[in-house]
């Protein structure tokens, strides 16, 4: 099915922008040929282009009952938030996955840049990643861009209730980690885990919230040579994702 909107000031232009500021798994927003024309066209709910020939190709893999918009560049530039102009976005359901038994648990970090690096990682080293209250919005399109397209396959999830959920963890037989300078802490060499684990990442500014923290089996220190108060939280879960691999 195609339609056209040809004024910025179409309803249906408003309607989608108002969408695109309030991602979640169910509906959230893509722009840009790689990102888009490399998704499976069944999570792919709705497309916007501005140059259908361009993308002539991706476009006849669509179901013939997928919504394309032809838009004006002008209504395009409305609807995308790159500082290069795009030819083509979409709205997007996520495709639900099953939970991995290693996972990086984020609380309370809030840069989308960091979410979206933690999430790349995670992907790569076979992680999901869980957000607790407090997180970025993993379905954000500045959170979307920094995992370099790993939200395609890595396991995303996110819960009201952390400490619900890691007793939920526990009872599944998983060793929960946490980040975090205290008398008990261990270098991640010293840490025993078996198939199943979890560490917990919390933000640069505080670290693990306290009653997070309670419910870790150990807490982990990272070993520096040279005194800084705390690494970037992106860079904290890296270097516990491989020690955990």
């Amino acid at each position: 099915m195609i339609r056209v909107i040809e004024s910025v000031n179409n309803p249906t232009l408003k309607e989608l922008c108002k969408k695109v500021k309030s991602p979640s798994a169910d509906c959230f927003f893509l722009e840009g040929t790689r990102f888009v024309e490399e998704l499976p066209v069944d999570c792919v709910l709705e497309v916007y282009t501005s140059d259908p020939k361009k993308h002539e190709a991706f476009l006849k893999t669509l179901p013939k009952e997928r919504t394309v918009y032809y838009l004006s560049a002008a209504a395009m530039k409305k609807l995308c938030s790159a500082v290069s102009d795009q030819t083509i976005a979409c709205t997007v359901r996520r495709i639900p996955t099953k939970r991995p038994h290693k996972l990086v648990l984020l609380d309370g970090v809030q840069d989308p840049g960091n979410v979206g690096t933690v999430i790349r990682t995670a992907y790569a080293f076979g992680f999901g990643v869980v957000l607790f209250p407090g997180c970025a919005n993993p379905w954000s399109p500045k959170t979307l861009m920094s995992t370099a397209g790993a939200f395609r396959s890595c396991h995303i999830e996110s819960t009201q209730d952390p400490l619900a959920f890691l007793q939920e963890l526990k009872a599944d037989g998983f060793s929960v980690f946490a980040t975090a300078l205290d008398p008990t802490a261990v270098p991640p060499e010293e840490i025993s885990f078996g198939e199943n684990r979890a560490v917990i990442i919390g933000s640069e500014g505080k670290g693990v919230s306290p009653e997070v923290l309670k419910n870790a089996d150990q807490t982990v220190f990272i070993p520096m040579q040279n005194p800084i108060n705390s690494l970037n939280a992106a860079s904290a879960a890296s270097i516990m994702i491989y020690a955990l691999k």
